[in-house]
């Protein structure tokens, strides 16, 4: 090797060597600082046709890390922030309803009711008694009024909640956007990236805890980014999220694919390209705290408040609903025939018939819903709790003759005849060629307080102030009701007609009969109970009494709050475990970087070495 060779060996060692000094300087100063990786020179030796070394180049600066960690770690980070706040409102739901136990509890106030109900049945002509179960009365509505705010309160919560996470993750996706052009540029340029690279990293991660991501790279250094179900976040250019927000958010305000029906807030993507993806529509979110921000609001709560609808019509209707029998049609031989008054039948009442098929012998069921409004038909079977059931919804707007028809309609393939006078209703089979019937009645709410036997409207529609009938026109009734239930007024005014049920042949002040009647509604009569409200299945509804479906409800979600805060504590664990994972791989170890620089100062010096050794062979040479 001649000493110009050698000369410029130690030259490109002093360089590289000096570069390495300050990448392991800089691993050490940012050993503590979040998010930082440990960082690595690559180097390369160019060779001359003779073998000698004619340069060192440093090719680039690497980031030491476990990439399919960290993409593991992404995914897990978005599943735990979605479990994080679903076990966070689960939580909350579970203590506004309160346990079993829990004084002041839906439970418990429930419990206290029955037990006044109890008392009055045992002495109803004590004035202090019926005084009692007015006043516990007023506590159970106003107790599922305060439930019923409090579910609101957190659903409005979740769609402000929505907004923010919007924009913080339009921010995000900007902000790896902005860097994604600076690696592009500095890689082009030959400049490392790596510090560049750190920075969006620190980005993703925030971002796959706010929406599911899918990160794939870029030959160029870029990375674009989808959720886990395809729809592109940021490509050449970024898409943005909107939503529009709603200021209000009531029981009656729930999200609908049609727009126009919609009454709060709807996830709208917005491409490059101008076009938009409902994101809700189309599932496009399924993790992160978005997805459960979006879950919570439209699934969860919803259903909650469902529930305590379904316990407050049941209550309502338990009290208020009474049966009218049918008598004989007088059909001749060997037709059969059941009239039945409907003189009382108020919309969301029921007409129930049932009849044997002569075909299959098969007991078939037909429910006839009351309705006032054309516009709500036709009406689907999940509109009565009864799996078995046949339901239509019959317009009665246009009076009792047009409603015989209708039913008349719906029955003609069974072979009834369907016919009115007045407001008593006929119908008679064919004399079992296609059908013999076997049943009919109708379940109507009572309308006032006295007149129509024990049954009576406790409780009333705070917003119509009548008597709460599960009627379909205009809103869904039931939707909501829990926030609007009230004692009647009526009742609070005159409480002895919690006791006296007849003033014509008027009851006595000591007569048992209504307090016992509303007891056994509600501890003793077992109703189907809608399966729409998440309790039971439409083939296999929640049979029991009022108090076991508050009973349920309320063990429930005892059940599903404990159940999501396991889930949130183990996937915690899981991405902690992922996160220590990808920490382990680009951590900095102090005592190898330290041991690192003695040897790099070793090195340092052997070439500063040569370089004055070749100085003392040229001086030497010069001399000659």
């Amino acid at each position: 090797m001649g000493l110009s060779s050698a000369l410029n060996t130690a030259l490109y060692g002093l360089d590289y060597n000096q570069r390495q000094l300050n990448v392991a300087a800089s691993n050490i100063a940012n050993a503590d600082t979040v998010g930082y990786t440990k960082k690595t020179l690559q180097a390369s030796v160019d060779y001359g046709n003779d073998g000698r070394v004619i340069g060192v180049v440093a090719d680039q600066i690497t980031r030491s890390i476990d990439e399919y960690a960290q993409s593991q770690y992404r995914s897990s980070n978005a599943d735990m922030s979605y479990s994080d706040l679903m076990a966070s409102y689960a939580g909350r739901v579970d203590k506004l309803l309160g346990s079993l136990e829990d004084p002041g509890s839906l439970s418990e106030v429930m419990a206290q009711f029955v037990s006044d109900l109890s008392s009055l049945a045992a002495s109803p002509e004590d004035y202090t008694a019926r005084l009692q179960v007015v006043q516990s009365a007023q506590a159970l509505a106003s107790e599922l009024n305060s439930a019923t705010s409090s579910v609101q309160q957190m659903r409005q919560e979740t769609e402000t909640v929505i907004g923010s996470t919007v924009d913080r993750i339009n921010d995000l996706i900007s902000s790896v956007d902005d860097i994604n052009d600076q690696i592009v540029v500095q890689k082009a340029g030959g400049d490392s990236t790596a510090d560049l690279e750190d920075e969006r990293d620190r980005y993703l991660d925030e971002l796959s805890g706010l929406i599911d991501i899918n990160v794939r790279d870029n030959p160029n250094g870029s990375v674009r980014l989808y959720t886990t179900n395809g729809m592109s976040l940021l490509d050449v250019y970024p898409s943005e999220l909107r939503f529009d927000g709603r200021a209000t958010v009531s029981a009656e305000a729930q999200w609908n694919d049609d727009p126009a029906l919609s009454k709060v807030g709807t996830l709208t993507l917005v491409t490059p390209g101008g076009s938009t993806i409902d994101m809700i529509a189309t599932n496009g979110v399924t993790s992160g705290k978005l997805g459960a921000l979006v879950d919570m609001r439209d699934d969860y709560l919803v259903e909650v408040q469902d529930q305590l609808d379904e316990i407050a019509s049941q209550m309502s209707l338990a009290l208020s609903n009474y049966k009218v029998e049918s008598s004989d049609a007088g059909a001749t031989l060997p037709q059969q025939g059941l009239q039945v008054d409907l003189a009382a039948l108020q919309s969301g009442n029921k007409v129930s018939l049932t009849y044997t098929d002569a075909v299959s012998g098969e007991e078939k069921t037909i429910s006839f819903l009351r309705v006032d409004d054309a516009s709500q038909l036709p009406l689907d079977n999940t509109e009565t709790a009864d799996p078995n059931d046949t339901v239509y919804g019959i317009d009665f707007s246009a009076g009792n003759a047009s409603a015989a028809t209708q039913m008349q309609a719906a029955l003609a393939a069974a072979g009834f005849t369907v016919s009115n006078t007045g407001s008593v209703f006929s119908f008679v089979d064919d004399g079992g060629t296609t059908s013999t019937i076997t049943g009919l009645d109708a379940t109507v709410t009572a309308s006032g307080l006295t007149g129509e036997g024990a049954a009576l409207p406790f409780f009333t529609d705070g917003r119509s102030g009548t008597a709460y009938t599960d009627a379909l026109e205009g809103r869904d009734q039931k939707v909501g009701y829990a926030g609007r239930i009230t004692v009647n007024p009526d009742l609070m005014a005159d409480i002895s007609r919690l006791v006296v049920y007849d003033t014509v042949g008027q009851t006595e002040e000591g007569d048992p009969t209504r307090p016992l009647a509303m007891l056994n509604a509600l501890t003793q009569d077992s109703f189907q109970f809608d399966s729409r409200a998440g309790v039971g299945t439409k083939t296999a509804p929640f049979n029991g009494t009022v108090v076991d479906y508050l009973s349920e409800v309320v063990g429930r979600q005892s059940s599903k709050a404990a159940n999501l805060d396991l889930v949130r504590a183990g996937q915690e664990v899981a991405t902690n475990n992922l996160k220590d994972r990808v920490d382990d791989s680009s951590a900095v170890n102090m005592d190898e970087e330290l041991a690192r620089l003695i040897q790099l100062q070793n090195a340092y010096n052997a070439n500063a070495r040569v370089m004055t050794v070749v100085q003392e062979l040229f001086d030497v040479l010069m001399r000659a």
